[in-house]
């Protein structure tokens, strides 16, 4: 069995560090938390679809060695039950693919101390289709588990020419559904 994970909000705890480290970093640096939130809305939404920190950074006029400082102690946000978990399956089973600016992506992840627990790492900037469908394909006699905390990654995957395609939502329940599909 072959697993597709994403990065955000699944392997690391993305919205938790926002709200613990970001924020409250960027309030002492002089930024409203409401400026910083609609910021971030607008990232998402608007031209390029994704968050960049050193977007952010020139946005607000701060200086680029903030940088530094807020990426530090992002290994603290791993989803440490699911490093477990994933630790098991062996790294020839393990994939990320993962959303958003290339740069700011690996150099979380490379930060967190995951990546040689995974075979390959893709970000892309837009739909996961491609990837995921690519990993489906070259192992068509396996079965491929994409876990992905937004639905919406899974509504393009055609499952028809992809029968050895399986999907886990990962929400509150999502280390439960995995360790099922897992155990089964």
């Amino acid at each position: 069995m072959k697993y597709i994970f994403d990065f955000d909000d699944v392997l690391f705890h993305t919205t938790k560090r926002r709200k613990e480290h970001l924020f409250p970093f960027l309030e002492r640096a002089g930024i409203a938390r409401s400026d910083m939130e609609e910021y971030y809305k607008k990232a998402l939404t608007g031209y390029s679809g994704y968050f960049s920190m050193k977007d952010l950074l020139r946005h607000f006029s701060l200086k680029e060695e903030f940088y530094e400082e807020i990426m530090r102690g992002s290994e603290k946000y791993i989803n440490i039950e699911l490093i477990e978990l994933v630790k098991k399956l062996e790294k020839g089973n393990c994939y990320i693919i993962t959303y958003g600016d290339k740069e700011f992506q690996l150099d979380k992840i490379k930060r967190t101390s995951i990546a040689p627990l995974f075979s390959e790492i893709i970000v892309v900037q837009g739909s996961k289709k491609e990837a995921i469908e690519k990993i489906a394909t070259l192992h068509k006699d396996e079965k491929v588990v994409f876990i992905d905390d937004k639905p919406h990654h899974f509504q393009d995957l055609d499952f028809t020419k992809y029968p050895n395609l399986k999907t886990i939502l990962y929400d509150e329940q999502g280390l439960e559904k995995l360790k099922s599909v897992i155990d089964h």
